[in-house]
Protein backbone atom coordinates (compact mmCIF):
# COMPACT_ATOMS: atom_id res chain seq x y z
CA UNK A 1 0.00 0.00 0.00
CA UNK A 2 1.56 3.73 -0.75
CA UNK A 3 2.24 5.75 1.65
CA UNK A 4 0.70 9.59 1.57
CA UNK A 5 2.58 11.96 2.22
CA UNK A 6 0.95 14.16 4.68
CA UNK A 7 2.04 17.92 5.33
CA UNK A 8 2.00 19.40 8.44
CA UNK A 9 -0.60 22.50 8.35
CA UNK A 10 1.86 25.25 9.21
CA UNK A 11 0.20 27.84 10.73
CA UNK A 12 1.68 31.30 9.03
CA UNK A 13 0.90 34.82 9.73
CA UNK A 14 1.46 37.60 7.70
CA UNK A 15 2.30 41.03 9.56
CA UNK A 16 1.11 44.19 7.89
CA UNK A 17 4.20 46.33 7.75
CA UNK A 18 2.43 48.51 5.06
CA UNK A 19 0.13 50.69 7.23
CA UNK A 20 1.69 51.00 10.54
CA UNK A 21 0.11 53.40 13.01
CA UNK A 22 2.33 56.50 12.02
CA UNK A 23 2.17 55.84 8.27
CA UNK A 24 -0.46 58.50 7.99
CA UNK A 25 2.92 60.93 7.41
CA UNK A 26 4.21 58.71 4.71
CA UNK A 27 1.12 58.80 2.94
CA UNK A 28 0.90 61.97 2.96
CA UNK A 29 3.86 61.72 -0.22
CA UNK A 30 2.23 59.21 -1.74
CA UNK A 31 -1.40 60.71 -1.40
CA UNK A 32 -1.00 64.49 -2.46
CA UNK A 33 -4.97 65.41 -1.80
CA UNK A 34 -4.25 63.95 2.17
CA UNK A 35 -1.11 66.41 2.20
CA UNK A 36 -3.24 69.32 1.20
CA UNK A 37 -5.86 68.79 3.92
CA UNK A 38 -2.16 68.08 6.40
CA UNK A 39 -0.18 71.04 5.81
CA UNK A 40 -3.20 73.88 6.29
CA UNK A 41 -4.62 72.07 9.14
CA UNK A 42 -1.08 71.49 11.01
CA UNK A 43 -0.25 75.43 9.98
CA UNK A 44 -3.00 76.24 11.86
CA UNK A 45 -2.38 74.10 15.04
CA UNK A 46 0.67 75.44 14.98
CA UNK A 47 -0.39 79.08 14.23
CA UNK A 48 -2.75 78.88 17.09
CA UNK A 49 -0.27 77.35 19.62
CA UNK A 50 2.05 79.56 19.14
CA UNK A 51 0.11 82.23 19.64
CA UNK A 52 -1.27 81.04 22.86
CA UNK A 53 2.49 80.80 23.64
CA UNK A 54 3.34 84.26 23.07
CA UNK A 55 0.03 85.48 25.18
CA UNK A 56 0.58 83.12 28.09
CA UNK A 57 4.68 84.17 28.49
CA UNK A 58 3.71 87.79 27.60
CA UNK A 59 5.95 88.29 24.36
CA UNK A 60 6.66 91.81 22.93
CA UNK A 61 6.36 92.36 19.57
CA UNK A 62 3.56 89.08 18.63
CA UNK A 63 3.14 90.02 15.18
CA UNK A 64 6.35 90.38 14.20
CA UNK A 65 8.02 87.13 15.96
CA UNK A 66 4.66 85.55 14.21
CA UNK A 67 5.76 87.02 10.98
CA UNK A 68 9.34 85.53 11.41
CA UNK A 69 8.82 82.34 13.26
CA UNK A 70 5.28 80.84 12.13
CA UNK A 71 7.08 79.15 8.40
CA UNK A 72 10.22 78.03 10.50
CA UNK A 73 8.22 76.05 12.96
CA UNK A 74 6.15 75.14 10.56
CA UNK A 75 8.37 73.31 8.39
CA UNK A 76 10.91 72.19 11.21
CA UNK A 77 7.85 70.82 12.91
CA UNK A 78 7.13 68.54 9.65
CA UNK A 79 11.05 67.67 9.65
CA UNK A 80 10.59 66.81 13.31
CA UNK A 81 7.34 64.38 12.48
CA UNK A 82 9.02 62.60 9.77
CA UNK A 83 12.46 62.29 11.24
CA UNK A 84 10.47 60.37 14.44
CA UNK A 85 8.32 58.44 12.16
CA UNK A 86 11.43 57.32 10.31
CA UNK A 87 12.99 56.02 13.32
CA UNK A 88 9.79 53.86 13.91
CA UNK A 89 10.30 52.71 10.59
CA UNK A 90 13.98 51.56 10.96
CA UNK A 91 13.09 50.31 14.32
CA UNK A 92 10.05 48.07 12.96
CA UNK A 93 11.97 47.11 10.34
CA UNK A 94 15.07 46.19 11.95
CA UNK A 95 13.23 43.61 14.92
CA UNK A 96 10.21 42.34 12.67
CA UNK A 97 7.28 43.20 15.06
CA UNK A 98 3.76 41.93 14.56
CA UNK A 99 1.02 43.67 13.54
CA UNK A 100 -0.71 44.26 16.43
CA UNK A 101 2.40 46.97 17.75
CA UNK A 102 0.49 48.93 15.16
CA UNK A 103 -3.00 49.18 17.72
CA UNK A 104 -1.02 51.16 20.40
CA UNK A 105 -3.77 50.19 22.71
CA UNK A 106 -3.53 47.03 22.23
CA UNK A 107 -0.88 46.35 24.58
CA UNK A 108 2.13 48.35 26.62
CA UNK A 109 4.39 47.48 24.26
CA UNK A 110 2.26 48.75 21.26
CA UNK A 111 1.62 51.99 23.53
CA UNK A 112 5.71 52.24 24.37
CA UNK A 113 6.63 52.05 20.56
CA UNK A 114 4.15 54.67 19.67
CA UNK A 115 5.03 56.60 22.60
CA UNK A 116 8.32 56.26 21.50
CA UNK A 117 7.80 58.50 17.81
CA UNK A 118 5.71 61.34 19.94
CA UNK A 119 8.54 61.70 22.68
CA UNK A 120 11.33 61.48 19.88
CA UNK A 121 8.97 64.03 17.60
CA UNK A 122 8.65 66.48 20.69
CA UNK A 123 12.33 66.56 21.61
CA UNK A 124 13.21 66.95 17.79
CA UNK A 125 10.34 70.14 17.92
CA UNK A 126 12.27 71.54 20.98
CA UNK A 127 15.79 71.05 19.66
CA UNK A 128 14.43 72.49 15.96
CA UNK A 129 12.59 75.33 17.97
CA UNK A 130 15.81 76.32 20.01
CA UNK A 131 18.35 76.09 17.40
CA UNK A 132 16.73 77.54 14.45
CA UNK A 133 13.70 78.79 14.65
CA UNK A 134 14.43 81.24 17.33
CA UNK A 135 18.20 81.50 16.51
CA UNK A 136 18.98 85.36 16.16
CA UNK A 137 15.55 86.66 17.14
CA UNK A 138 15.76 89.38 20.07
CA UNK A 139 13.68 87.08 22.99
CA UNK A 140 14.55 86.65 26.53
CA UNK A 141 16.93 82.86 26.10
CA UNK A 142 14.01 81.67 29.09
CA UNK A 143 11.08 82.86 26.53
CA UNK A 144 12.69 80.87 24.25
CA UNK A 145 12.61 77.55 25.92
CA UNK A 146 9.39 78.03 27.29
CA UNK A 147 8.39 78.89 23.43
CA UNK A 148 10.12 76.12 22.38
CA UNK A 149 9.05 73.39 25.01
CA UNK A 150 5.36 74.48 25.02
CA UNK A 151 5.60 74.01 20.85
CA UNK A 152 7.00 70.41 21.24
CA UNK A 153 4.77 69.30 24.26
CA UNK A 154 1.51 71.20 22.52
CA UNK A 155 2.23 70.25 18.70
CA UNK A 156 3.82 66.76 18.81
CA UNK A 157 2.56 63.92 16.88
CA UNK A 158 -0.20 62.54 18.55
CA UNK A 159 -1.87 60.94 15.68
CA UNK A 160 0.91 58.50 16.01
CA UNK A 161 -1.29 56.59 19.33
CA UNK A 162 -4.22 56.62 16.07
CA UNK A 163 -4.50 52.71 15.36
CA UNK A 164 -4.99 51.76 11.22
CA UNK A 165 -7.27 49.24 12.18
Amino acid sequence: MPRRRSFMKRDIKLYNLIFPMWGIYFYAILFPYFFVLLLPANFIVDTVMLLLLFFLFKVPEKKELYRRGIWKAWGFGFLADFLAAGVLVILSSAVSLPFHIYAPFSSVGAFLFATVGVVLAGVLIYFFHIRFVWKGILLEEGKKKKIALGMAILTAPYLMYLSPL
